[in-house]
């Protein structure tokens, strides 16, 4: 496979194609799963991994900007993979500064490995049931949001566990897909974001070996884990908002064009222009280092 480095022309390249039949997919429930094969090809998954450790050594930023382009063929697609790249974003972030993340990053870069999260749900509290078990954990929960998960080869979660002598605690883990008793519900029929295969994922009796636990910490307490999680993946996710509010003020314009004896377009136009603008320099300030180039294309 070639990789293609040029991140902020891709979305030319491969966003017609994305965006062909993409109101028919959201309208089937279909999930995008050809497009997670093309990306694959382009070692997007990956772009976001130091280059040291395989993968593209992509910023932040080129990210960022990659998916709010993405977003204006087929916001599904990169809503999806926006919650793939957040968890490369943020273990990269953890082995440049001496903690876990190496060999995870080394995993995706080696076979474009597709993470799927379910952290927005779990938040501070988590859920499911944690029994000890000889060499680990047997881990039971439904997991609510996992985007792109009918493609996700390793989970990232979490689940509280009633530590004997520590109290209640929330471990975070990874697991693989292909692990026994972990399957998906199909039970995902969100407008707009069908497409987007964010289905609930089921941990039925799931083995998690101790060398797979990350992190433990205090259950419903805010830790610092989230200042590195949140920060990372707030501004890739409204990138992608962004670029769906790009697309449709586009959309809103050509339209207007339709009603020129109309006297509320003009006030209309005016609003959604400053709506949009609001947004604009909204998720720009969000983005350190980003680039510019694609800001203000929504009305050309």
């Amino acid at each position: 496979m070639a990789r293609f480095l040029d991140l902020q022309a891709l979305p030319q390249i491969i966003g017609p194609r994305f965006a062909d039949g993409a109101a028919e997919r959201d309208a089937g429930d279909v999930f995008v799963a050809r497009h997670y094969d093309v990306l694959k090809e382009h070692k997007v998954f990956s772009a976001l991994v130091p280059a040291d450790l395989g993968g593209g050594g992509t910023r932040h930023s080129a990210m960022c900007a990659f998916l709010r382009q993405l977003a204006h063929y087929c916001p599904s697609t990169a809503l999806a993979l926006s919650m793939h790249q957040h968890l490369v974003a943020a273990a990269a972030y953890n082995h440049r500064n001496g903690r876990p993340g190496k060999k995870l990053l080394e995993r995706v870069a080696a076979g474009e490995m597709v993470l799927i999260s379910t952290g927005a749900n779990d938040w501070m509290d988590s859920n499911g049931s944690v029994e000890r078990a000889d060499g680990g954990f047997c881990v039971t929960a439904r997991k609510p949001f996992g985007s792109g998960s009918p493609k996700g080869d390793v989970l990232v979660t979490s689940a509280p566990f009633e530590d004997p002598k520590e109290g209640w605690q929330v471990l975070h883990f990874a697991v693989p897909f292909a692990a026994r008793g972990v399957s998906l519900a199909d039970d995902w029929r969100t407008l707009g974001m069908r497409a987007t295969g964010s289905h609930t994922i089921i941990l039925d009796k799931v083995f998690v070996p101790d060398d797979a636990i990350v992190l433990r910490r205090p259950r419903g307490r805010f830790h610092r884990a989230w200042n590195v999680i949140l920060t990372v993946a707030m501004p890739l996710i409204m990138s992608v908002y962004t670029g769906v509010a790009e697309a449709a003020a586009r959309i809103g314009h050509d339209r207007a064009k339709k009603r020129p004896g109309d006297p509320t377009v003009p006030y209309l136009l005016g609003e959604l222009a400053n709506n949009l603008t609001t947004v604009q320099l909204a998720t720009d300030d969000m983005v350190p280092g980003r680039t510019t180039s694609i800001s203000r294309r929504a009305w050309k």
